[in-house]
């Protein structure tokens, strides 16, 4: 179970056990069906990654892709790809949770955050064997609660569940976000992962593949049990959050 300490930096514990993976994600055959998938979209994706490069430029100059250290499978770290959304005289500033809400998103990084056409260039990290198309996504290593022996991925269940997370961030107060994002939604998108994990098979990432492409992020939320009782508890721990922020006021 996670603890809060509002004294620490850091998650005081996580129930981790023993990680549970299904053979399929660990298997040579997803690998495979992974570079194959990529390389058949390979002429749609092409053109599609082109203009949205020149989007970019044209909205806020270059670079065009934004760069970041995540941890990947067995703790290894790699460079993410991503197209930047964010505007440039921002960039450095250490801030990793971003709402639509926030002034430093452009407007073209806004679209794109809405269609999750930014992590379009991470198609190039499942070709370097960097990441999955399906899997938990991967973490910032202050935000990695547990180490994982397989690829984390562009997209996957948590990712649906959380398709709209930076609308609900917007109504968090600022100084609160970084504390509520780690304490209380990466918990709950480690035992979506988890879970979809443990029996994950060629035919549930090609559902999960499908609800990406097609947007239908609102249907998969409301098919799956589990991220009910996540849709429970985000609203139930922001109403506490809220309150709390109120109460010093």
């Amino acid at each position: 179970m996670l603890v809060y300490n509002s004294t620490d930096t850091t998650i005081s514990s996580v129930e981790t056990g023993e990680e549970r993976l299904s053979g399929w994600m660990v298997s040579g055959a997803k690998r495979l069906i992974d570079i194959l998938l990529v390389l058949a979209s390979l002429p749609v994706l092409l053109p599609l990654l082109a203009a949205i490069a020149v989007a970019v430029w044209a909205s806020d100059s270059m670079p065009v892709l934004f760069r970041q250290v995540r941890v990947g499978r067995n703790g290894r770290r790699f460079t993410i790809y991503k197209f930047r959304t964010m505007k440039r005289i921002q960039r450095m500033e250490k801030q990793t949770i971003a709402s639509m809400s926030n002034g430093q998103v452009t407007r073209v990084g806004r679209a794109l955050r809405r269609l999750k056409l930014d992590e379009l260039p991470q198609v190039l990290n499942v070709l370097k064997g960097d990441m999955s198309l399906v899997g938990p996504r991967p973490k910032i290593p202050g935000h990695q609660l547990v180490t994982s022996s397989c690829r984390p991925g562009i997209t996957g269940p948590a990712t649906l569940a959380f398709a709209r997370e930076e609308t609900l961030f917007a109504s968090i107060p600022r100084d609160l976000l970084a504390d509520y994002y780690r304490f209380t939604v990466l918990p709950l998108k480690h035992k979506l992962d988890a879970d979809y994990m443990a029996r994950a098979t060629l035919l549930s990432d090609l559902e999960v593949l499908f609800k990406t492409v097609t947007g239908c992020w609102e249907e998969f939320t409301t098919e799956h049990e589990s991220t009910e009782d996540l849709e429970i508890a985000i609203h139930l721990l922001r109403q506490e959050v809220l309150g709390l922020n109120s109460s010093d006021q």
